[in-house]
């Protein structure tokens, strides 16, 4: 690293916080002059949990860690790249033209009443469609939220006006609540037509109708209660209970507390002790962050409540971030994990890094497909120094011990400023010397990242579109179905952007869900170069069997005597995320506290960055992560006075 005037900031991991860091430091002239920006990341791409690639020996298909949905709450995560897109030229730069172009908006969602709770016998399906705010996500601020409230305040009203004996379901007001927004008017009467569209099941309409007003009953009511008297954001006041908890202390039903309605926020936020998703035991949420994430989905949001990707999250995402931060001056260094970071007890004094791959020359990361730079599956072997030799070794298994040489990084000589932007699970055997020194940061390690677990993704590609399946529509979105598997959604938009023959591939559907991490995987400093595959083979046994026993609901056409008819799939990626960096951030009751701010002062000169830390969401996702990012840049620039 050569020797600069600048502040020179290295910049640990490659996921959202690590790249929102990076473009938040170059994002004006005056930063680029203050800053030399340096990120080191393992292996061929960044994106972290959030990576994505095309398997270019096959029609080019997008091969994700998950669901990748943005919600329209995210406010930094689509300013961002509002901003992003806007400083480079559409299929010239290999992205998409706008942040427009590269989401679309989504209003429906399909939930499942389970037996006994709303189904039933058995399972029973229904959708619910979402008003449009007004405005667009990067538009958005923290006021949406400030009146969330207010907005579900005036839905509830409409909906608990007297009954039509006629159509046994409670008429749509002729008048609103006071100061009630027009929005909130349509959606009722939106909502009850669809209730009536649920048909002669009239059990199954009073179950959503009763759920709508118990559960938003106890939310509002416990929102006036435990919140506002203190504050409209005053969430950590109730983030030492579980949610369900609360809800009842509210005035909510047991039944309730578990019916569909809570189960996907659960299933959203993966919310199961050690990746127990089957049973409610195990289910555990912090209240205040769990509340504020509710009322961010149904009334704090722009627009939509969620956004579809029009490709895979790297193509969308991290593709606009690399290219803009590489404009702005700053370095990438891939092939590199780091190993080790050392402190004198005040400052971070070294950082260790395990070389993995020498390139020849500037390494260009990606392929393009169509009209955008994509990232590959695999690295590009014919960039790297001796890269035939090379093939096989997957650089982003950390049980897979391959190391060209150890560099060594030192304060003052290669870097003044670190940010941390590594997950606990895999930042804490890289920083003993960290815990050893600071209380704080250990008890962050305990208290946060022990409870982070594995999820399953897993994408299949079908012959025929959702409606020839047997589903009722292309397009679903659906939540609490059974687990495993119990998120699924019919993303075949993404075709588009794969290279298909015609006639091929119609459909592709996306499940995921957590899982317990699987007994055999060991400590990474164990050396085990298999450990992924296993882990995969075990996913594709429960994918088999979740599709032979549940997947009749869905694709009804495609089950036979036997099972799941695996001859309508064209294509497969089935992956259980168990390394460290893949590992989902849980927030159960009581960890918030423990989490770290992003311009933490622990140590003299290291910044953290990620979903693991305190944020407006304090929760695992990319806008948790890229606000995280953000914050620590911009406390970085506000010490210099920019």
């Amino acid at each position: 690293m050569s020797k600069t005037s600048k502040t020179r900031v290295l910049i640990l991991g490659g996921g959202c916080g690590g790249m929102a860091a990076a473009y938040t430091l170059g994002a004006t002239a005056q930063r680029r002059e203050a800053f030399d920006v340096t990120l080191v990341s393992q292996g061929w791409r960044v994106g972290g949990k959030g990576a994505s690639g095309r398997r270019t020996d096959e029609h080019d298909m997008i091969e994700e860690h998950g669901l990748h949905i943005f919600l329209g709450f995210y406010r930094t995560a689509f300013s961002m790249l509002h901003e992003a897109y806007g400083k480079l030229d559409g299929a010239r730069d290999g992205v998409f033209e706008s942040v427009a172009h590269a989401f679309t908006p989504d209003r429906k969602v399909t939930l499942w009443a389970a037996p006994g709770n709303g189904g039933g016998d058995g399972w029973a399906e229904y959708t619910l469609h979402a008003p449009r705010w007004p405005g667009k996500p990067w538009e958005g601020s923290v006021d949406d939220l400030r009146h969330a409230p207010e907005r579900l305040a005036s839905m509830l009203y409409r909906h608990s006006q007297p009954v039509d004996v006629d159509s046994d379901l409670p008429k749509a007001a002729t008048r609103q609540a006071p100061d009630a927004p027009h929005a909130a008017a349509g959606i009722m009467d939106s909502f009850l037509d669809r209730l009536r569209e649920l048909g002669e099941d009239i059990r199954l309409t009073w179950h959503v109708l009763g759920d709508l007003l118990e559960l938003g009953g106890a939310v509002l009511r416990g929102y006036f209660a435990d919140i506002l008297p203190h504050g409209w954001n005053a969430w950590d006041r109730i983030n030492d209970v579980d949610f369900r908890k609360w809800l009842i202390s509210h005035g909510a039903s047991e039944k309730a507390a578990w019916s569909e309605t809570v189960r996907v926020i659960y299933d959203l936020a993966f919310a199961y002790i050690g990746g127990r998703g089957r049973t409610e035991e195990y289910a555990d949420i912090a209240a205040g962050a769990c509340l504020k994430l509710v009322l961010d989905l149904c009334a704090g949001y722009r627009d939509a409540p969620m956004w579809r990707m029009n490709a895979g999250m790297g193509d969308t995402v991290f593709t606009p971030l690399w290219k803009c931060c590489e404009r702005q001056g700053a370095t990438f260094r891939l092939f590199r994990r780091v190993s080790g970071i050392e402190t004198d007890r005040s400052r971070i004094t070294r950082v260790r890094l395990q070389v993995q791959a020498e390139t020849l020359g500037n390494y260009d990361p990606f392929v393009r497909v169509k009209s955008l730079d994509c990232w590959p599956s695999e690295p590009k072997w014919d960039q790297l120094q001796g890269g035939d030799a090379l093939r096989g070794i997957n650089f982003e298994n950390p049980w897979q011990h391959h190391s060209l040489r150890e560099e060594v990084l030192d304060v003052g000589r290669d870097f003044d400023e670190v940010i941390l932007a590594i997950p606990p699970r895999a930042a804490e055997p890289i920083t003993t010397q960290l815990a050893e020194s600071n209380r704080d940061w250990a008890a962050m390690l305990d208290k946060v990242g022990r409870f982070s677990v594995p999820t399953h993704s897993v994408q299949l590609w079908f012959d025929r579109d959702s409606v020839a399946a047997g589903w009722h529509e292309a397009g679903a979105i659906s939540g609490a179905y059974v687990a495993p598997l119990g998120t699924w959604a019919d993303m075949s938009e993404l075709l588009a952007e794969e290279t298909w023959p015609a006639g091929t591939a119609q459909s592709c559907q996306y499940l995921v869900g957590v899982v317990p991490m699987p007994d055999f995987v060991p400590p990474i400093s164990v050396e085990m170069p298999d450990a992924i595959e296993r882990a995969n083979a075990l996913g594709q046994g429960m994918t088999q069997d979740w599709l032979d026993e549940s997947a009749g609901a869905l694709w009804p056409d495609l089950m036979g005597p036997d099972g799941f008819n695996m001859d309508a799939v064209l294509g497969q990626y089935d992956h259980i995320n168990i390394a460290p960096t893949e590992l989902y951030v849980r927030t159960p009751p009581g960890s918030i506290a423990y989490r770290l701010p992003p311009d933490w002062d622990g140590f003299a000169n290291l910044s953290l960055a990620g979903d693991w830390t305190i944020t407006s969401i304090n929760g695992g996702s990319a806008e948790a992560a890229l606000e995280s990012g953000k914050a620590a840049a911009d406390a970085l620039c506000a010490r210099d006075g920019l």
